[in-house]
């Protein structure tokens, strides 16, 4: 039965509306239409709401009560139930489209909706912006809604402060001040003393695009040691094509770039047009350790002890970005790049206490830090490649792998004092098992391939995720080009890789939001198990079926994902809901710092691994009933977008 909602509740329905997405985001006036134009209409437990046999969908339904499943009918799908609850929209995208619904959305009790008729969809489309963006973007939507949820509540935490997530254009205090590139040496320096600045910026005759920057460092180095003549263009010592970013980039990506290219500067630009420059000096007033200090201070550790100091440095710097909102792959970047850093000078140091072997080698990232998505909490992981001599004998290469073996003990020492403990499961370069040549890793991966017992499938999934760290790259590129050339042959491999990875299924319930995957822990979801494995398994099968070489999950979905002609917005949807999981375990991991600081530092200083503390069980998981509403949303969206690559893989690899 219809029933027509009359002017005296229509303020009631306006404030039902505001508490979900994306209708507390609308203006007043059009929240106010769009209730006027909602009929609500009551549905009995078991009633079909709309199905694929209705045809075109003429309405749009907007769960106010109760509780709907959304079921794929086609034998050839074994999708789990979607379930929905209060205040969200079905079937949008059919909406959108003007075809029917692909799923049947049955009542699974007792259930209330507001139904919005085509015209009233086609009005609220085109007088709501808001409303718009959610509908034909609702997953990147809702993500953009969460971090300014997360920075709106930093910024109370600490007032005035700008966060690391902040776009480029607040830091900008001043026009930006140029010279043309004939301007004497001489006078640019005129300048810079008497407006006080440390940079200036050049740009081409008739033109106010940089063609290059000139800074206080220059001066030393390219003016007052080689003797210039000042009367020289500025041209002849300024740097070419300095870096710049837009000014919609974030803080985090410019004091990012800096760490990575070691300078001091970059220019912001608005749609090409310069509009300002940005120091290493601003991003430094915005918080204790700037990323750049941060990589020199790295450069000049000289034992293990300042090297564990700076390790603890960028995870206290990790978890402050964590609070401020910044996105997911941003952060794992950050991480990862600062601890190949760390790995990188645990080589150096360890290099000096116990020389390896003067031939070619490389120490190869595994797991986590080969696919460059490594969080707060992290394990080594890590394996050694070594290039004998061709005439080198088994007794001499026994040898080379002993000198190593005592080199790669060494390192993996260092990294444990660095606050990165030894692999419960012995993977690390220290391992004989580990420390091979490039022809006994072909061997050894030509054998996992070829009997893909379980052992096999777990080493693969760990072992194929490699990168170079540090030594001779091209040992680990030959290495994958390898790899890349012959796994998509292993028909059975790949069809046992796909049935293992979905022993795993995402915990959503047909009844309830969330379903307890561990009975151990009620009301919980392990984020790394349930959330992100799914998406990691499936890139990684992808990426090997696709002949693609990347190790990032992302960068694994997209590259393969596209050579298998999957659209741009399925792909972006995969791609955010990883991240979005990826999110919630950095802030899992940040509560988790937050309330036992001192207890971390002692796990540190005693050398004990993560997983023995008493609160790491909960490392990776999170309570769903401590989610607000608009993550638990986003949460169990993204980990429907799990299930439907999980299908993918099902149909692609016939399990």
């Amino acid at each position: 039965m219809a029933v027509q909602p009359s002017p005296t509740i229509l303020a009631a329905t306006v404030a039902e509306l505001r508490g979900h997405a994306p209708f507390d985001q609308m203006t007043e006036s059009a929240i106010s239409r769009l209730a006027a134009n909602l009929t609500l209409r009551y549905y009995a437990e078991g009633s079909v709401i709309k199905s694929p046999e209705d045809g075109v969908v003429n309405t749009l339904s907007i769960l106010q009560r109760g509780q709907v499943v959304g079921v794929n009918p086609s034998p050839s799908v074994s999708e789990r139930p979607l379930t929905l609850v209060e205040g969200e929209m079905f079937p949008i995208g059919a909406m959108i489209s003007k075809r029917a619904t692909v799923l049947t959305f049955s009542a699974a009790t007792d259930v209330f909706c507001y139904e919005l008729s085509e015209s009233g969809f086609a009005e609220v489309m085109e007088t709501s912006p808001e409303f718009r963006n959610f509908a034909t973007a609702r997953l990147a939507h809702m993500l953009d809604l969460s971090r300014q949820h997360i920075q709106s509540q930093f910024s109370r935490n600490v007032s005035g402060a700008q966060t690391m997530a902040s776009p480029l254009r607040s830091l900008i205090k001043r026009p930006p001040v140029t010279v043309n590139a004939a301007t004497p040496i001489s006078q640019v320096l005129a300048m810079m003393q008497q407006l006080k600045i440390g940079s200036m910026i050049v740009v081409e005759e008739s033109s106010t695009i940089p063609c290059g920057i000139f800074t206080e460092r220059d001066v030393l180095a390219r003016v007052a040691l080689p003797q210039v003549d000042q009367s020289a263009p500025i041209s002849k010592v300024m740097t070419v094509d300095p870096v710049a970013l837009p000014s919609t980039a974030t803080v985090f990506e410019a004091a990012k770039l800096m760490a990575e290219r070691r300078f001091r500067h970059v220019l912001v630009t608005d749609e090409g047009r310069l509009v300002g420059l940005v120091s290493e000096r601003d991003l430094f007033q915005m918080q204790r350790l700037s990323l750049g200090e941060i990589a020199k201070s790295i450069d000049r550790c000289a034992d293990g002890v300042s090297l564990a100091k700076v390790a603890d440095d960028v995870r206290q710097m990790a978890e402050a970005l964590v609070g401020q909102g910044v996105a997911a792959e941003q952060l794992t970047q950050f991480v990862t790049t600062m601890n190949d850093a760390i790995v990188g000078k645990a080589i150096e140091l360890a290099a000096i206490e116990s020389p390896p072997p003067s031939i070619e080698w490389c120490w190869i990232g595994l797991g986590s830090e080969g696919r460059m998505e490594q969080t707060l909490v992290t394990d080594q992981d890590n394996a050694l490649i070594f290039a004998p001599a061709v005439s080198a004998s088994t007794t001499e290469i026994e040898a080379l792998r002993a000198a190593f073996l005592a080199f790669a003990t060494v390192a993996n020492r260092l990294l444990d004092q660095a606050g990165f403990p030894f692999c419960r499961g012995n993977i690390m370069a220290k391992n004989p098992h580990w420390c091979l040549t490039q022809s006994e890793w072909r061997n050894l991966f030509e054998a996992w391939m070829r009997s893909p017992s379980s052992a096999a499938l777990l080493n693969a999934a760990i072992f194929f995720d490699f990168r170079a760290l540090h030594g001779k790259s091209e040992l680990v590129t030959e290495l994958r080009d390898w790899l890349r050339s012959v796994a998509p042959r292993q028909k059975m491999f790949l069809h046992q890789m796909a049935a293992n990875a979905l022993q795993v299924r995402p915990p959503l319930g047909l009844i309830r939001d969330f379903v307890d995957a561990d009975e151990a822990y009620p009301g919980t979801i392990d984020l790394k198990k349930f959330g992100i494995r799914p998406f990691i398994d499936a890139a990684r099968i992808f990426a090997l079926a696709q002949e693609v070489s990347a190790t990032n999950t992302a960068d694994r979905l997209r590259q393969a994902m596209r050579k298998m002609r999957v659209g741009d917005d399925e792909i972006s949807a995969y791609i955010d809901s990883f991240h979005f999981v990826q999110l919630l375990r950095l802030r899992s991991n940040q509560r988790m710092a937050d309330t036992d600081i001192a207890g971390r530092s002692a796990l540190v200083a005693s050398q004990t691994e993560p997983d023995n503390g008493p609160n790491a069980q909960m490392a990776n998981r999170i309570r769903t009933d401590a989610l607000n509403d608009l993550d638990r949303r986003i949460l169990k969206e993204a980990l429907r977008q799990a299930r439907k690559l999980q299908a993918r893989v099902e149909m692609d690899f016939h399990v």
